[in-house]
């Protein structure tokens, strides 16, 4: 497997963060819309982070297997 740069390390990072935050926060306001007495925030920042991160892992895998085509 080819090595990465520094920058290009960095742009994933990024991308993993903007991903967490929006996860994080649509899943705040849909447990606050769902649930509005019996919120719990641990639980739906668990679940939004658990889901960008397996959606980072797909989207890191993809683009893998797509500069191995090349």
């Amino acid at each position: 497997m080819r090595q990465q740069s520094i920058l290009g390390e960095l742009g994933w990072l990024g991308y993993f963060l903007v991903l967490l935050v929006i996860a994080v926060y649509g899943a705040n306001l849909v447990a606050n819309a769902l649930f509005p007495r019996h919120f719990n925030d641990k639980i739906a920042d668990t679940l939004a982070a658990i889901f960008a991160a397996l959606v980072f892992i797909a989207t890191r895998a993809y683009a893998a297997a797509r500069s191995r085509a090349r």
